[in-house]
């Protein structure tokens, strides 16, 4: 008895220090591929804390497929006039499924985010750019 109470503790010990992404979670039946492929809504940017994005003025919608792929677009009202811009490429994921890359079609380079969050209806991403400013994406499933 002794012996399966300690098993036990053992195995709940290394299920939680499995985490890879800072803000959870511990552990989901669904595989990180099945989680990241979803139709995103942006809810959120900040820089520094200090938020960048105004959801009543324009929408961001990413659409991340498990073959790969994604779509982003980018919709906003300009002088009274609905204004779209989309773009598509490949995604992957990098660093052992810690990061995640986006490689838009016809560049060269992609830009790789940190994951920080991974649920099924919720997606944070980070990336610190040179002068080591922060910048998070914080999107909802529809």
């Amino acid at each position: 008895m002794k012996y399966r109470f300690f098993l036990s503790l053992m195995v709940l010990f290394l299920i939680s220090s499995c985490n890879k992404y800072s803000e959870g979670p511990a552990f989901s039946l669904l595989t990180r591929n099945a989680r990241i492929s979803n139709d995103w809504t942006l809810q959120s940017y900040t820089k520094d804390g200090t938020a960048l994005f105004d959801v009543n003025a324009e929408e961001q919608n990413l659409s991340i497929e498990k073959d790969g792929t994604y779509s982003r677009t980018t919709i906003s009202t300009t002088l009274g006039q609905l204004q779209s811009l989309t773009s598509h490429g490949t995604w992957s994921f990098e660093n052992s499924q810690a990061n995640v890359n986006f490689m838009e079609s016809g560049d060269l380079l992609g830009v790789t985010y940190e994951i920080i969050l991974l649920k099924n209806k919720t997606l944070k991403i980070r990336q610190t750019d040179f002068n080591n400013a922060v910048y998070d994406w914080t999107f909802i499933a529809d």
